[in-house]
C-alpha cells in the first residue's frame, strides 16, 4: 500500500538525521510523511477518536461443565447377578430401549411372580374398597373403614406399577436366566459404573446415568476476593480453550451461601443451552463476567494494540501528514478491548487497522 511505502520512507529520512546528529539527540519512532495520506489511505487506517468510557472490568471464573442432575436418568438394578455383557461405553448416545447390557439372574423370575401375586391382592382390595364404600353409604362402615380400604388399594396399585415399569426394562434372552438391561430413555451415557463379569445387587448404586445434554451446567469457582463482584442474573460469556473462536453466553443462576471445604471457594451455577452439543461434561471453561465502575478511561479495541518486550503500543495519527508509535499503559482488558491508563487521552486519534504493519515497520528501523 502507498501510506505503508511512504511510511518507509519517513523512517529511512529519520534514520539519516539519526546518523548525521546522533551525538544531539536519541531518534525517536516519530514518522513524519514527506507526504499526506490520501483519502483512501487514511480510510484503511480506520482511525478512531478517543473517548473517554466508563471502565467495565473482567473478572474470570475457572469452571467445569457438568450435566443437568434434574434432566437425567440414574438406573438402579431390581436385581441381583452377574453382568455377562455390556454394549455401550461412558459418553456413547443412546436410543429409548436399546440393549445395554445383559445380566444373569434367578431373581427375575421371582419378580415376574411378585406381579403375579400383587394384581391377585389387587383385585381383592378392589371389591373390599366396594364393600367399604357400599356399607359406608349405607351408614354401616366408618369413614376409617373407607380410607383404609382406599389406602390398601392405592399401595398395591403404586406397587405394581413400579414393579410393571422396571420390568419393561428387562426382556429374555435366548440363553436360560439372562435378561437385557435396556435403556429407559434416549440420550447420552454421562456415567458409567458397571462392566462385564461384575457382580451387582439388588437396588444398589445406580449402575448408567443417560442425559440429553441439551442443557448443561458450567459450574465455577468464586474466591473470597471476588464475592462483591459477582451477582446472581449476571450476564457470563463462556470461554474454552477447545473452541477459541467461540463465545457462549450464559447468566449466573446460583450462588453458594457456604463455602466449599476443600477448595475454600464458592460454587456458582450458570445454565446454558447446548443444542449443538459443543459443551462436553467434564470440559474445562473460563467464565468472564463484567462489572460497571465508576471509573472513565479511554477505551480502545484490542485490534489497535500491539504487545511487545512486555510494552503496549498504539499508533496515533497526529495529523494527515504524520503518525507516532506511543507506549501506552493498560488499566485493564477483555477479549475485545482495552482501557487505558497513560499514553492516550481523550480527542486523540489512533489507527486500528493494520497498526502491527505499522508499528513492525517502525521497530525494523529503530
Amino acid at each position: 500500500m502507498n501510506y505503508l511505502k511512504n511510511v518507509k520512507i519517513s523512517f529511512l529520512f529519520i534514520m539519516g538525521s539519526a546518523i548525521l546528529f546522533g551525538c544531539k539527540e536519541e531518534a525517536k519512532p516519530i514518522v513524519k510523511k514527506q507526504k499526506c495520506f490520501t483519502q483512501k489511505e487514511v480510510s484503511e487506517l480506520q482511525p478512531m477518536q478517543i473517548t473517554n468510557d466508563s471502565v467495565l472490568k473482567s473478572l474470570r471464573l475457572n469452571g467445569v461443565v457438568a450435566y443437568n442432575p434434574n434432566a437425567v436418568v440414574n438406573y438402579v438394578s431390581l436385581v441381583g447377578g452377574i453382568i455377562t455383557n455390556t454394549y455401550f461405553t461412558l459418553g456413547d448416545k443412546v436410543e429409548k430401549n436399546q440393549v445395554l447390557a445383559e445380566i444373569k439372574s434367578t431373581e427375575l423370575n421371582g419378580i415376574e411372580a411378585e406381579v403375579k401375586q400383587i394384581k391377585a391382592n389387587l383385585e381383592v382390595a378392589k371389591r373390599q374398597l366396594q364393600s367399604t364404600q357400599s356399607f359406608y353409604d349405607d351408614g354401616i362402615a366408618s369413614e376409617k373403614e373407607l380410607i383404609s380400604a382406599k389406602s390398601e388399594k392405592q399401595n398395591l396399585e403404586s406397587d405394581l406399577q413400579k414393579l410393571q415399569t422396571n420390568l419393561k426394562l428387562y426382556s429374555a434372552s435366548p440363553e436360560k436366566g439372562v435378561f437385557q438391561i435396556k435403556a429407559p430413555r434416549s440420550g447420552f451415557v454421562v456415567d458409567n459404573k458397571i462392566s462385564a463379569g461384575m457382580q451387582i445387587g439388588a437396588e444398589g448404586d445406580p449402575l448408567f446415568t443417560i442425559s440429553d445434554l441439551d442443557e448443561v451446567w458450567v459450574n465455577v469457582n468464586i474466591y473470597a476476593t471476588d464475592i462483591d463482584a459477582v451477582r446472581e442474573g449476571m450476564p457470563v460469556n463462556i470461554k474454552s480453550s477447545s473452541y477459541p473462536d467461540r463465545i457462549f453466553k450464559g447468566k449466573i443462576s446460583r450462588i453458594s451461601n457456604v463455602f466449599e471445604p476443600n477448595e475454600n471457594v464458592l460454587k456458582a451455577r450458570i445454565i446454558l443451552e447446548n443444542k449443538d452439543l459443543f459443551l462436553k461434561p467434564g470440559l474445562r471453561v473460563e467464565a468472564i463476567v463484567k462489572n460497571n465502575t465508576q471509573e472513565k478511561a479511554p477505551h480502545i479495541p484490542a485490534k489497535s494494540v500491539v504487545f511487545s518486550n512486555n510494552a503496549y503500543y498504539i499508533v496515533k495519527l497526529e495529523d494527515e501528514c504524520s503518525a507516532k508509535v506511543s507506549e501506552v499503559k493498560i488499566l485493564s482488558k477483555d477479549e475485545n478491548s482495552y482501557y487505558i491508563k497513560e499514553g492516550l487521552k481523550e480527542g486523540d486519534q489512533i489507527v486500528t487497522n493494520n497498526t502491527l504493519l505499522i508499528f513492525d515497520n517502525s521497530t525494523s528501523i529503530n
